[in-house]
């Protein structure tokens, strides 16, 4: 039964059959103007964006408990949210014309795009749009025009519990690790995976590996569909800037039909990281996940929802590499379950990851780092041969495949010790020799400074002060001893 269970854990044969993500935007037909109207219905809501009508459906169990004094200014700000970015896809687009009121999500939407677009800015192929003033000049010269209507304020709700939480779920790491901790700590979780249109294959393996999971936590994984994110771009950056804090939004729904008290992000430490682009804009590749935005993004959601909700991140204080230890050796019956590759292209054979990405690169050596067998979670191959040299950004200069966490160089440091760790236990190849040429030397040298950093225990601003106590006790347990 056992090998059975594995078996289904890391075969997906059905990705094979999955068909070819649309690449194109949708059809729109726009001349200089955009006209943005938003409508309630019993399902769900619609955007109409000039000809084009996009529905966006909830389950009828969940969009029937949310009130509807609430229904329709979340379908305003639903409506803002998904649509204000156009302009940067539609590049014709000068003019966003709303019919409705001045939504109170608009200040928070306009600075964190602001904010986040130097992120975009070092993804982009073309010189000029490098450029982080660039792009940000074109925010400034954007329109946005609304009714002269007052906006709606909704009531405040009681109903939230301090012992359930709404969770945005992808099996990766983060999530996985943020519902075995809530779990240990007594809050009932309820995960939502949000399927994005672009990402055909990343949704067929997250369904699959729902299955086996429900049935051995007895958790349901819920399926939302995200129909407009056919509204950012399919192939490339713009329209993802925002797309947790969209998520955000997006899951009030749920929060008021489980009552709950929280949402949980699985925001790690090095999400607070800043760098100096090309154009001297200091700035944080990924500024929705820092910590300063979570609270920004707590009251936004607090405000639309007129709730007593909190939005938090369990794993504020630790680094990706500490979050792999505590994952799978705290918790291995859930960790087996991680894939944090975002399959941005049909995986080889039937696995789980593309194994041709930076992110599969850093997981891979993150958990050699530990003595964790990659296999076990579904890593096909040796990934220290010569052909995967070029997915370990300490060891490529290619910008190919990479994520902009990445480019930015920021998880430098905590590769260089990842690796180091894993060639103290032994393990060998050609990729493990350029780490030997370029940076043995320098880890060795730092190895006890590295340790104290990416094994210690940081921030806790997002963190429920009720749960900070018990969570940090478990943190220090795991960690004390790599420190």
């Amino acid at each position: 039964m056992k090998q059975k269970q594995t078996e289904s854990l890391t075969d997906f044969p059905q990705l094979a059959t999955v068909p070819e993500p649309k690449e194109k935007l949708p059809r729109i037909k726009v001349n200089g103007v955009a006209k943005v109207t938003a409508q309630t219905l019993d399902s769900g809501f619609s955007v109409r964006i000039n000809d084009r009508i996009i529905h966006m459906k909830y389950p009828p169990s969940i969009w029937g408990r949310f009130p509807k004094t609430h229904r329709k200014i979340l379908t305003q700000n639903m409506a803002f949210g998904l649509t204000f970015q156009l302009p940067y896809l539609y590049t014709s687009v000068h003019r966003m014309l709303y019919s409705m009121p001045v939504p109170l999500s608009e200040s928070f939407f306009f600075k964190g795009l602001a904010m986040a677009l130097p992120s975009t800015a070092i993804m982009q192929s073309q010189k000029e749009q490098r450029i982080t003033s660039n792009l940000l000049r074109k925010l400034y010269d954007i329109d946005y025009v609304f009714t002269s209507h007052k906006a709606d304020i909704p009531p405040y709700n009681r109903t939230s519990m301090s012992d359930r939480a709404i969770m945005p779920f992808t099996f990766g790491k983060d999530s996985l690790l943020t519902f075995a901790i809530a779990r240990e700590l007594g809050i009932h979780v309820y995960p939502v995976y949000i399927s994005e249109p672009y990402s055909p294959y990343e949704e067929v393996a997250k369904k699959l590996l729902s299955e086996p999971f429900k049935r051995e936590f007895h958790t349901q994984i819920n399926f939302l569909k995200n129909s407009l994110g056919v509204l950012r771009e399919p192939v490339g950056w713009f329209g993802w800037e925002l797309q947790l804090t969209q998520y955000s939004l997006m899951l009030l729904p749920y929060v008021y039909a489980r009552r709950a008290g929280y949402i949980f992000f699985s925001n790690e430490q090095s999400c607070d990281d800043l760098v100096v682009d090309e154009d001297g804009f200091r700035y944080n590749p990924v500024f929705e996940q820092s910590h300063g935005w979570l609270l920004q993004n707590s009251l936004m959601a607090s405000v639309i929802g007129g709730n007593s909700l909190s939005i938090g991140s369990l794993l504020e204080p630790v680094h990706e590499i500490a979050i792999i230890k505590i994952l799978h050796k705290r918790y291995p019956e859930i960790g087996k379950y991680q894939t944090s590759c975002d399959l941005p292209q049909k995986p080889k054979g039937d696995g789980r990851w593309c194994e041709n990405c930076s992110k599969c690169g850093r997981m891979y050596i993150y958990l050699l780092a530990h003595g964790i067998d990659p296999k076990k979670i579904g890593f096909k191959h040796d990934l220290l041969r010569t052909k995967y040299h070029h997915i370990y950004t300490i060891l490529s200069t290619s910008r190919i495949k990479e994520f902009g966490y990445d480019q930015s160089e920021l998880g430098k440091n905590e590769q260089v010790l990842a690796f180091y760790l894993a060639y103290k236990r032994g393990f060998k190849g050609p990729v493990m020799n350029a780490f030997i040429r370029r940076y043995l030397s320098y880890a060795k040298k730092h190895e006890k400074a590295l340790r104290k950093n990416f094994f210690g225990i940081h921030s806790t601003r997002t963190i429920p002060p009720d749960l900070r106590t018990k969570l940090l006790r478990i943190y220090r347990q795991e960690l004390d001893p790599l420190t």
